[in-house]
């Protein structure tokens, strides 16, 4: 069963166990082109669907769902055509059809009662309600409580996953009609650059332990098709999504002529080398393990927690789900150093997962066995060369600079370049509140630059540097 951006919205779980969701947002935001590409996917894959809705006709139903030829596996109710008055029997029909419908689901599975696949997966119910508002408007508020408090019965009794759309701000007199919700999805607008731009999010979900909601872009095409942020055009630049038509320099895509005159600034750097070599822009994380070169710790441990690292780091979502073509590791004796291909973002979702998999883990061992952290982030240009062994490898000021970053962290300290916070600060609030900047430091060559520090309860190290404070605390 899949809700359309479920991957996105939850971070990486495409699937769910049936459960009731409410979809708020404002009117003309997409919802009903939401539940259509759902309701889509659950016919293209013989699911059985029902759609109930107080607006859409007869005719309507089969121009927004295309199911001409797939009418045997979904049921149609429009409460408001049954009666020329809609009331109270108008309501009581719907839900006697509807019942009747998942009674016939349960017959016909129970025929085929050796096929453990059919009861588990064909039976499976897809459920739209649209617009609650209008029904309430159609209806009385109580009786549209009662209505939904017999259907809610019903869908859980069978393995349905439903959608039950509402317009926001919700009234608070509608807030009994939609406490039986097992989860809530909301859309909102933003403005940005003089256009409306949409975004979702998965506030909560039975089961699942929502504890950092994040909004996710969203776009709809002319035919009312669904694309979500990780799918969408980014620049190369800086990885951002595009929201206005891009420019175009060697087929790559960015925001705008500057952002691709500084790209090709970039790679001016390395025009002396031998065309072979590629300059590419890429996001690090630079990660080392504390303390593991002490004399007093025997080679099989230290062996052991690399092994225990890259067994954390393979577990995460934003390693895993990244295809090898998008992303670039180098072994570092201590750690590793790991790159991505535009997207600024993975580096700083990798280091919360990562310290979330390590605290969780040194809580159930022994001092002398835990794994502790110091991680760096940057971006910028790499080139790729051969080294002695003719394999390839990456260098340059984009890995030098999260290595540098890296080093004047201690335990659990999560540091980021000037040039990495700034592409993160700007796009939510979270990174705003728990990316900050902690001062400058003079690295080699007489270079300063300013460092920033992400943390938060659960991830990072809120205490300076020991290397911050031998500056600010000296006479």
């Amino acid at each position: 069963m899949t809700v359309p951006g479920l991957a996105e919205l939850t971070d990486g779980e495409e699937n769910i166990s049936p459960t009731l969701l409410l979809l708020s947002g404002p009117p003309g935001i997409g919802k009903r082109d939401y539940c259509r590409e759902f309701l889509e996917e659950g016919l293209s894959s013989r699911k059985k669907c029902i759609f109930l809705s107080s607006k859409v006709t007869d005719k309507e139903k089969f121009e927004l769902l295309n199911i001409d030829g797939k009418k045997f596996n979904s049921l149609f109710v429009n409460p408001v055509l049954l009666y020329d008055t809609p009331n109270q029997k108008s309501l009581d029909e719907a839900l006697d059809m509807i019942t009747s419908f998942l009674s016939k689901i349960q017959i016909d599975a129970s025929k085929d009662q050796n096929d453990s696949h059919s009861l588990d997966e064909n039976n499976i119910v897809y459920f739209v309600m649209d617009s609650l508002n209008h029904f309430c408007n159609i209806f009385e508020v109580d009786s549209v409580r009662r209505f939904l408090a017999k259907l809610v019965l019903q869908l859980k009794k069978k393995k349905t996953i439903g959608i039950f759309t509402i317009d926001s701000p919700v009234p608070s007199e509608y807030h009994p009609i939609v406490s039986f919700c097992d989860g809530i999805m909301e859309m909102k607008f933003e403005e940005s650059n003089d256009s409306l731009i949409r975004k979702i999010r998965l506030l909560s979900m039975a089961g699942h332990a929502m504890t950092e909601p994040t909004w996710i872009q969203f776009s709809i095409d002319k035919n009312g098709r669904f694309t979500f942020a990780d799918n969408l055009l980014k620049c190369t630049l800086d990885g951002r999504v595009i929201q206005h038509p891009p420019v175009y320099y060697l087929d790559l895509p960015f925001h705008t002529e500057g952002c691709a005159r500084t790209y090709r600034k970039f790679m001016s750097v390395f025009k002396d080398f031998d065309p072979k070599y590629e300059v590419l822009n890429y996001n690090f994380c630079f990660i080392d393990i504390v303390g593991l070169s002490n004399p007093e710790l025997a080679v099989h441990r230290q062996k052991e927690k690399i092994v225990r690292l890259n067994e954390f780091i393979s577990s995460c979502n934003s390693f895993r789900k990244i295809s090898d073509e998008l992303k670039i590791i180098l072994p570092a004796g201590d750690g590793m150093a790991i790159g991505y291909e535009n997207n600024p973002e993975l580096p700083y979702k990798l280091s919360v997962e990562l310290h979330r998999f390590l605290r969780k883990y040194n809580k159930r061992i022994e001092p002398e066995n835990r794994i502790k952290v110091r991680i760096g982030l940057s971006s910028g240009p790499v080139f790729t060369v051969y080294d002695i062994s003719n394999r390839l490898n990456v260098w340059g000021p984009g890995i030098i600079m999260a290595r540098r970053v890296m080093d004047l962290g201690d335990s659990w300290h999560i540091l980021v370049s000037e040039n990495f916070a700034m592409q993160l600060r700007p796009l939510y609030e979270e990174y705003r509140n728990n990316i900050r900047l902690i001062g400058s430091y003079e690295i080699k060559h007489g270079e300063k630059i300013n460092v920033y520090s992400a943390y938060s309860d659960d991830y990072g190290n809120p205490e300076l540097p020991e290397k911050f404070k031998q500056i600010y605390t000296s006479p």
